[in-house]
Formats: structure tokens, C-alpha cells, sequence
């Protein structure tokens, strides 16, 4: 199957997308919780988090880390958005 090029989730650059996990596969295993990022948009997450953060076992923190870095916002609309997430997906 031909990949597409789409809209990264990040900075909505138009381009051929790598798929991010939110919880580290490395940590978790193979999970559906996933969003499409451009590769550059991917590397600057991977350095935001750091390599000690990718063991943490605590899916709460992985989820709050990623929404708080991809959306520059607050705990609270953060939390919001968690919940809302585990509500709809």
C-alpha cells in the first residue's frame, strides 16, 4: 500500500507522516494509542521527553507529557482532554 502525505498533528505540515505512540512501545508494548506526527515533529517530541522518561511506567504521565507538549496547554485543559479521550476512543 502507497503512503499518503497528511497533515502532521502538530504543526499541520503536509508531508508523509511517522506514527507516534504515546505510550512508548519500548514500556508498553504495540498499543493503539497513536497520533501521526511529521518526522521532525516526532524527533523534537523524543527530545522533549528525553531517553530516562521513555521507562516511566505510569501511563497518566505519558499522556499528560505528550498533550501538555503537542497543545502548549495547562494541567486542567490537559486533564479535560485526557478524560475526554478515554471517553471517546
Amino acid at each position: 500500500m502507497k503512503k499518503e502525505k497528511r497533515a502532521c498533528d502538530k504543526c499541520k505540515k503536509v508531508t508523509y507522516l511517522d506514527t507516534h505512540h504515546i505510550l512508548p512501545k519500548s514500556t508498553f508494548g504495540e498499543n493503539k494509542e497513536t497520533v501521526e506526527l511529521c518526522p521532525t515533529c516526532h524527533r523534537e517530541y523524543h527530545e522533549h521527553l528525553g531517553r530516562e522518561n521513555l521507562k516511566n511506567p505510569d501511563e497518566a504521565f505519558h499522556f499528560y507529557t505528550f498533550y501538555k507538549w503537542l497543545t502548549g496547554i495547562t494541567f486542567g485543559l490537559v486533564l479535560i482532554g485526557f478524560l475526554l479521550w478515554e471517553i471517546w476512543k
